[in-house]
């Protein structure tokens, strides 16, 4: 083997390496992010905002009142868990997500309208009908 099949063989096994390493890392991205003290911050950052974003809802407030009982609600938190340092912009982004999320879990639209036509019974799948079989007679030990 030559200089130059060495050296194509090297950067083909780094390639691997690093594509098995990056794979590795992506899959265990999660674990690993929750490990790291700023991981378990946003954690509990998003936790929090998700529980005051659904009691400001029910206060009956104005939408700007609701946000700022919930920025309330999350300082209160962050500072009950020993948690210093957090700024409100990150306060804001995290009120905005639990917002959004709470918004799309309670959407009650209407299906499309292709779904919600009327569907002649006859093209609707049923189940199998499961014939049952007459019991035998006679003795089950095969007398």
């Amino acid at each position: 083997m030559t200089v130059k099949d060495w050296l194509y063989l090297a950067i083909t096994v780094a390639s691997y390496a690093i594509a098995i390493i990056a794979g590795v890392y992506t899959h265990n991205k999660q674990k690993i992010n929750r490990a790291t003290k700023s991981g378990q911050i946003m954690d509990t950052l998003g936790k929090l905002a998700t529980y005051a974003v659904h009691e400001a809802e029910h206060t009956g407030m104005e939408n700007e009142d609701k946000r700022k009982y919930a920025s309330e609600v999350i300082n209160q938190g962050l500072k009950w868990f020993g948690i210093a340092d957090v700024t409100p912009a990150l306060i804001d982004g995290a009120i905005e997500k639990a917002v959004n999320a709470m918004h799309l879990a309670n959407d009650d639209s209407e299906p499309a309208d292709e779904i919600k036509q009327d569907v002649p019974a006859n093209d609707v799948v049923q189940p199998p009908v499961i014939e049952e079989k007459p019991a035998e007679t006679g003795d089950t030990n095969g007398k």
